[in-house]
């Protein structure tokens, strides 16, 4: 075999479909090495020694060889593929929208903003709290009915005095780490998740989208509760709200509230305005003095309030939808309708 011969013609080898060619002649199954192979038999023990040696030097080279042709081939051609597939960068492409938040993240973000906006701290907690933090801490005793199993979710892992952990079931739980950290005066919002037993409905689930808001300073009164109301559901609603207030209790506020909200809805026929249905949209209250000596807060020097506004029924009344549970069923034609 001579090998000056078929490097030549691996240098005239100009596509692909050529150097497939030259392989199956020299290097592929039937190759002609294997000729030169099978005449060793009839050699004698010291040809071949000496022509193993020259037919090994020869594929060798003949491998090395190819492998550069290959790649060579294969440069070029990217090469050709580049010039003739230009792009003018100057040309404005098409925007594509991969993603979007939900309902109830944009909701959420929102709140914070305006939030944040009002000069209050963002703090996000944890799912899993003591009986302490859930319950004892906002003056809810340990024999409230709230605490029992059809309520509370319990988990097997246990706090430092061995009583069950559980899921949180309101963000009220973050508020007493947070008082250690930063003290009164504070400005806190919560939000986050939380967990209890119910009956799943167009307005109940057992798991819930919920934030919570506290403040707490001196001479804080319910007039500033109810402008940092209009302010926030205004703000979040894109529309004047009227509030109406209703006494009911909370054990962790004195006096506690329910809150209706109602809008004015404009007829997109006629142009014209009405008044929507009341709709509970929070529960609030002045922070109750239990809680504040519970927290090492001297009730007779500081004052506040609490709320917590559910993010689930907020993001429904906003968007106008009627079933909560169209938020987590993962339904993609309701995803993609916002």
């Amino acid at each position: 075999m001579n090998l000056e011969q078929a490097l030549s013609e691996l240098s005239l080898v100009k596509d692909k479909l050529q150097l497939e060619e030259f392989f199956q002649k020299y290097l592929g199954k039937k190759w002609l090495l294997n000729e030169e192979f099978a005449k060793m038999k009839e050699a004698s023990i010291e040809e071949k020694k000496t022509l193993g040696w020259k037919l090994s030097e020869i594929k060798t080279k003949l491998t090395e060889e190819y492998s550069k042709k290959e790649s060579e081939i294969s440069i070029n051609e990217i090469n050709e593929q580049l010039k003739q597939d230009i792009v003018d960068i100057s040309v404005t492409g098409k925007k594509y929208k991969w993603w979007h938040f939900s309902l109830l993240t944009k909701t959420r973000k929102d709140l914070e903003t305006i939030a944040e906006n009002m000069w209050f701290t963002v703090d996000y907690g944890h799912e899993v709290v003591t009986k302490y933090e859930n319950f004892v801490s906002v003056n809810i005793p340990l024999s409230h009915p709230a605490t029992e199993m059809h309520d509370t979710m319990y988990i097997n892992e246990k706090d430092m005095t061995w009583e069950n952990l559980i899921l949180r079931t309101h963000n009220s739980s973050q508020q007493v780490r947070d008082m250690l950290k930063m003290w009164a005066p504070m400005k806190l919002v919560c939000p986050g998740k939380d967990y209890r037993f119910d009956d799943m409905d167009a307005h109940h689930d057992v798991m819930f989208h919920q934030m919570e808001w506290i403040y707490i300073d001196k001479n804080v009164s319910i007039a500033n509760f109810k402008e940092c109301m209009l302010t926030l559901l205004s703000a979040v609603l894109g529309r004047e709200v009227e509030l109406r207030f209703r006494p009911c209790y909370f054990p962790f506020v004195e006096p506690g509230f329910e809150i209706d909200a109602r809008y004015d809805i404009v007829d997109a026929k006629t142009w014209k305005a009405e008044k929507s249905d009341r709709m509970e949209i929070l529960w609030a209250g002045m922070m109750h003095p239990n809680v504040l000596k519970e927290w090492w807060i001297d009730p007779e020097v500081y004052t506040g309030f609490a709320f917590g506004i559910g993010i689930s029924r907020l993001a429904a009344v906003r968007y106008g939808i009627k079933d909560i549970r169209y938020f987590t069923n993962w339904d993609l034609r309701f995803v993609k309708s916002f």
